[in-house]
């Protein structure tokens, strides 16, 4: 009786601790995660401007959005791509305050100069300042080959994990130019009016022909009819 007993005690006391072990084991351990993961990195804003040609300037912009702080930022890329092909490519690792493109690296806000295939960058031209969860990158890159095809910008961001967001934009006009609907109409309305304003200046200053007096007309036909008696004689 006693050994059942007993049996029947070391197994309430089994029971106890694996239900204390279910209760208190980490998350790992069941095999499930207490909270989702941690939103990754964002590109907010992208834009490039400038020109194509060569000798021509292209201003890269990246707008950048890290949950948690932008240290957690890792790279910041540029792609030119023509088709399906990707013909440059420009990094910016944050840590390292270094920018590469093809084989070149250049620490950043040196006078170093790095030199692809179609873009070349001075270190000075790189400026990327940071403030909470932002990162703003800016580079102006010159041209050193014409780029044809109409080719498209794949500008991304990575963070310390591996995770990834991009956008891919094209070639922007240069801010403050191009004519918009807006314009074209304004300078419509400035022609009309000023079409409108100085030809009734000009129609007010036009003197007016003068007019024959009725003593001139009865004069003119006395004459014609003196002049058609004396042929007839």
């Amino acid at each position: 009786m006693r050994s059942v007993i007993r049996r029947a005690g070391s197994g309430a006391c089994l029971v106890s601790v694996v239900l204390l072990w279910l209760v208190w084991s980490p998350s790992w351990a069941l095999g499930q995660s207490v909270s989702p993961s941690a939103p990754g990195p964002s590109v907010t804003s992208g834009q490039v401007t400038g020109s194509l040609v060569q000798g021509g300037t292209l201003t890269i912009r990246v707008e950048a959005l890290m949950p948690g702080g932008w240290q957690g930022l890792h790279l910041v890329e540029a792609s030119v791509l023509v088709g399906s092909s990707v013909i440059e490519h420009m990094v910016f690792d944050i840590e390292d305050d270094q920018l590469s493109i093809g084989d070149q690296n250049i620490a950043v806000g040196t006078g170093a100069v790095a030199e692809g295939e179609y873009l070349r960058v001075n270190g000075t031209d790189v400026v990327a300042p940071r403030r909470g969860a932002n990162l703003s990158f800016r580079v102006e890159a010159q041209v050193v080959k014409t780029i044809t095809g109409e080719p498209r910008f794949r500008l991304s961001v990575t963070d310390d994990f591996g995770t990834s967001d991009a956008w891919t934009v094209q070639l922007a006009g240069p801010e403050g130019s191009g004519i918009t609907w807006g314009t074209v109409a304004t300078f419509v309305l400035a022609a009309l009016f000023a079409g409108v304003f100085f030809g009734n200046l000009f129609a007010s200053k036009r003197r007016p022909p003068p007019r024959a007096s009725v003593y001139e007309a009865v004069q003119m036909r006395l004459e014609r009819e003196r002049a058609a008696k004396e042929g007839s004689r």
